[in-house]
């Protein structure tokens, strides 16, 4: 079964509301957890898990939770000739202001040199290296945030992190948050 459809099957048992609700009252670490652990009990059962499996599955439920929570976001883009993943609010923000905004990466592997080359690439955009943001399966010591994938899962906590960060922040364009 595809990737998106064993996603979205999940999100769909959990039902859009009751998610929503958890982000609102600042409880959707659990909830982010459960879903991702499960997607990733699906596809085990279907196929051997690839290396990059598991930080696949984190992009694809963040893109739908940065969706459904409304947090302004630019995904799948090019900077200055870098490659970003998702820019929290956005790239027009990143140039102006780098200071309001994340950068947040997804690296397709577990070598280390090669995220390191990445994570120097986002730092001819985002100086700010707190603001640099990085999916990892496990942890490693890079000189940004990380967000962990195994053990405790540090990734579930992103949402709120991305919430508490903007909103004090002023945005370039209007602010309609569902939270």
């Amino acid at each position: 079964m595809e990737l998106g459809k064993i996603l979205y099957d999940i999100i769909s048992e959990y039902g859009e509301q009751r998610i929503l609700s958890d982000i609102i009252q600042g409880e959707s670490a659990e909830i982010i957890k459960s879903i991702f652990e499960q997607c990733v009990s699906n596809i085990e059962k279907d196929n051997e898990i690839k290396p990059d499996t598991r930080v696949t599955v984190a992009e694809g439920l963040s893109h739908y939770l940065l969706t459904l929570a409304m947090i302004p976001s630019k995904r799948k883009t090019k900077f200055q000739s870098v490659e970003i993943d998702i820019a929290v609010p956005d790239t027009i923000t990143l140039g102006t202001s780098p200071r309001d905004v994340i950068v947040i990466s997804f690296p397709k592997t577990n070598d280390i040199n090669a995220i390191k080359s990445q994570i120097e690439n986002m730092k001819k955009v985002q100086p700010n290296p707190d603001n640099i943001w990085i999916v990892l399966e496990d942890d490693m010591e890079l000189g940004a945030k990380t967000y962990t994938l195994k053990g405790t899962m540090t990734f579930s906590n992103m949402v709120n992190d991305l919430i508490s960060f903007t909103s004090g922040k002023k945005q370039s364009k209007l602010k309609i948050f569902k939270i």
